[in-house]
């Protein structure tokens, strides 16, 4: 998969009737993947002011676990030091990072309940507010399925625009981007389809409230609050 593939990947077959639906930052891994990435842009001299770039990642930070971030503005912040730049040039560079920044800080059992649901029969997606070209081989390395992310946008030369396209998967968005997935599969919401979810953040509780069964990974307290009123199993993969 190059990191602009748009078709849906083939479901195992025969297909799966139940899928587990995973977050990636703070719930599979350790951090989240656009401040770790980030970081690593600036050491590959991408970036002229580095401690400034942080400095905005860390208020963005604030502004999401506040609930309150403009995800359009921060889609495009994190995408302006790949402006220019050719698709496959910043691959080079994202399996790079997966392989020395992001697999250290994987949490064990996190992947592993994602492995079990595959030895289950279980399709496994991972439905991130990241971007997809650093979700997406995450996705790979971890086992899953399939990822949901929001897209780049690409020149006619191959290049990265800077800006995002097609459905963002942040809040209630994730639900539409799953809609849209199991549609390019020609599934649908089918009846009987049992399905789980796994995520940290009160910014996903759209997701969360419409899986049959939902997690908590390490809460923020929001989430907690509200796995606690409702009896949600939370775990801490920590």
């Amino acid at each position: 998969m190059t990191l602009d593939d748009r078709s849906p990947q083939p479901l195992r077959t025969p297909a799966p009737r139940s899928l587990a639906l995973f977050d990636l930052d703070d719930t599979l891994l350790d951090g989240d993947c656009t401040h770790l990435w980030l970081e690593w842009v600036i050491e590959c001299g991408w970036v002229e002011d580095g401690e400034a770039l942080l400095e905005r990642m860390r208020d963005h930070d604030r502004q999401y676990h506040a609930g309150t971030l403009d995800m359009t503005d921060h889609l495009r912040f994190s995408l302006a030091p790949l402006i220019g730049r050719h698709r496959d040039t910043v691959r080079e560079q994202v399996d790079a990072f997966v392989e020395r920044a992001v697999a250290p800080r994987l949490m064990a059992p996190g992947v592993e309940r994602l492995r079990q649901h595959a030895r289950d029969g279980h399709a496994t997606l991972v439905i991130s507010a990241s971007m997809h070209h650093l979700v997406a081989p995450i996705a790979r390395f971890v086992g899953a399925d399939d990822a949901l992310a929001t897209r780049p946008a690409f020149d006619a030369n191959d290049c990265f625009t800077g800006e995002p396209t097609g459905i963002q998967t942040y809040q209630r968005g994730k639900l539409d981007a799953f809609a849209a997935w199991l549609d390019s599969h020609e599934t649908g919401f089918a009846e009987g389809w049992e399905t789980w979810g796994y995520s940290d953040s009160f910014n996903d509780l759209p997701l969360l409230e419409f899986v049959d069964h939902p997690h908590a990974t390490q809460p923020d307290a929001r989430l907690r609050e509200t796995a606690d009123a409702r009896g949600w199993p939370v775990l801490q993969w920590r």
